[in-house]
């Protein structure tokens, strides 16, 4: 089992919760504020945003990510919203 405790392991997650969907900002806005880190970021960290991404959809550890979540973003997601969440923040920080 992982163990999202360990904050460096996913640290650019954790910057982008942190930074730009923090508790101020809403779901609506997730888009936007995706594309404003692909913009604004330097491409290592956005690929590395995707790799951590990538990485926890495929361990599908989802009480320990929502625990995460709910630590550096200070949101209570279920299971679904979570996957949706990803899944968004991946889409469009793939886009051009």
């Amino acid at each position: 089992m992982i163990s999202l405790n360990e904050d460096l392991k996913y640290d650019t997650f954790k910057y982008f919760l942190e930074c730009y969907f923090n508790p101020s900002a809403n779901y609506e806005e997730l888009e936007t504020l995706v594309k404003e880190f692909r913009l604004t970021e330097e491409s290592k960290y956005r690929q590395k945003l995707q790799q951590e991404l990538e990485q926890i959809l495929q361990l599908d550890h989802w009480d320990d990510i929502q625990e995460f979540v709910r630590k550096h973003a200070m949101r209570k997601m279920n299971s679904d919203r979570l996957t949706w969440f990803i899944r968004t923040i991946l889409h469009n920080l793939n886009q051009s």
